[in-house]
């Protein structure tokens, strides 16, 4: 995690100024900064090698990630961009959009990393036709990038990079490390899914939500009422808070909500 994200340490370090005269890049040095810190790190480690390195990042981590190709640590052999960029308020309202491709320009001129981007067609924070214009910018300027234009995916094709979305992003993945020459992946098996029931009073629509949850991340919450309103919440930095987020999310369709499921337990079962 780069300073001021999750529970990483450090003031945010991130700050382009206002949205209406955004200078990017000045946010591009700094995700880079921390990224080679990382590196860095793990490089004085005797398990771990940095040769061969493949940068993976979504919305301002696929950003940073581009920010680090244009003046590349060594071994840093590929980049996938999964919706990247920066200074979106979701529906496609960006901060100085041309700011924002004037950036991908001026880290195109120094990137020759290849390079793997993935833009959902329903992505309501980058959506194709700014995703278009940021490659053409970027790749016009020197820098190596193919594009994906993904299918739409979920409700907002932003979060296409998750596990419930592996199935369309992994062959993608996939074929570019072939084509770069990476090798092939050795596939190991996702661990298994907690067997918890679904709640009986689900829809055919609603149980496939609660799949969706069972495959969700760390700190999760699905809640129910008694008709089958439901709501899940996940990535949460703790788990009292994806249960209040669930809770929340649900009564605005049912005011009976109920906690069913927190973490991989049943709720009220978990210790």
């Amino acid at each position: 995690m780069r300073r001021g994200y999750g529970n990483s340490g450090g003031g945010y370090a991130e700050n382009s100024g206002p949205c209406a005269r955004r200078n990017y890049l000045i946010a591009a040095s700094a995700s880079a900064a921390d990224l080679r810190a990382a590196i860095d790190a793990m490089s004085r480690r005797a398990d771990v090698t940095t040769q061969g390195m493949i940068a993976v990042g979504r919305s301002a981590g696929g950003f940073a990630s581009i920010a680090l190709s244009a003046d590349p640590p060594p071994g840093l052999a590929a980049v996938i961009n999964f919706a990247g960029g920066r200074g979106s308020r979701a529906d496609n309202d960006v901060c100085d959009e041309a700011a924002l491709v004037r950036a991908f320009a001026t880290l195109g001129k120094t990137s020759r990393i290849p390079m793997l981007w993935v833009y959902a067609g329903n992505d309501k924070f980058f959506g194709p036709e700014l995703a278009h214009r940021m490659h053409a910018a970027f790749t016009a300027a020197g820098g190596r990038a193919q594009l994906i234009d993904a299918p739409a995916f979920g409700g907002d094709g932003h979060t296409l990079f998750s596990a419930t979305g592996a199935s369309i992003w992994t062959p993608m993945v996939d074929a570019f490390l072939r084509e770069m020459n990476l090798g092939t992946r050795d596939l190991i098996a996702l661990p298994a899914s907690t067997a918890l029931p679904p709640p009986r009073q689900l829809s055919e629509r609603g149980r496939a939500g609660f799949a969706a949850y069972l495959v969700s991340g760390p700190h999760k919450a699905f809640a129910v009422s008694p008709k089958g309103h439901y709501a899940f919440r996940s990535g949460f930095r703790t788990l009292a808070q994806a249960e209040a987020a669930a809770l929340a999310e649900c009564t605005k369709h049912a005011p009976d909500c109920a906690l069913y499921a927190s973490g991989d337990e049943l709720a009220g079962q978990r210790k």
